[in-house]
């Protein structure tokens, strides 16, 4: 073998040699679109739907606790009155339980509402509405309103607690939750009885 074809393959060898350790290093690290990658957009996508739901549940929870001080202006039943009195209490004790968990998790964020502009004027609309139908009614029929008004708001609360569970990545907060969830849908099914047991339904 002649001297220069033996530099030639001592040269392409060095190349060769020099370029195995950033080959190795290519073929250990992952490409972009990994299944690591894909785990952490997932678990940041459950987080933001998480935070989402429980900023909603919050925000209704802090209405719910309020609700028993319309008794006050209003003539009512007792029994009608223990209802509306248990709603303000839950509602009130949850509300409570998801500050304490967004206190010990600093990625549960309860100012996530992120509504549209529409959908923020619609329910300040749809509140309006509700508030002249409570505040102008009386006897059966306020009883009446006020029932309807909590077979959605307790409907939507029970099912923002569901998907807030469901995409908790803690077993203690999809425990919390869950409870969270069971309870509202127990008021929520009580407060359908009472509708139905009303006169003339």
């Amino acid at each position: 073998m002649s001297p220069r074809r033996s530099l030639k393959r001592l040269f392409l060898l060095g190349v060769a040699v020099g370029l195995l350790p950033g080959l190795a290093n290519a073929q250990k690290s992952p490409p972009p679109n990994s299944a690591n990658d894909k785990d952490k957009a997932t678990d940041k996508e459950k987080i933001e739907v998480r935070n989402n739901a429980a900023s909603l549940l919050v925000d209704i929870l802090g209405d719910e606790k309020n609700l028993s001080k319309i008794l006050l202006i209003k003539h009512n039943s007792a029994e009608f009155g223990r209802l509306v009195k248990s709603i303000s209490k839950t509602a009130g004790d949850e509300a409570g339980k998801l500050e304490t968990l967004a206190k010990n998790d600093p990625t549960l964020n309860l100012h996530a509402l992120q509504l549209p502009p529409g959908e923020i004027a619609t329910r300040a609309a749809i509140s309006k509405t509700k508030e002249h139908e409570l505040i102008f009614s009386s006897g059966e029929k306020f009883e009446l309103n006020l029932l309807l008004t909590q077979t959605n708001a307790l409907d939507y609360a029970s099912h923002l607690a569901k998907i807030a569970a469901e995409n908790s990545s803690s077993p203690e907060q999809q425990k919390i939750f869950h409870a969270f969830d069971v309870a509202l849908n127990n008021l929520f099914q009580q407060v359908v009885a009472k509708l139905r047991a009303l006169p003339g339904k």
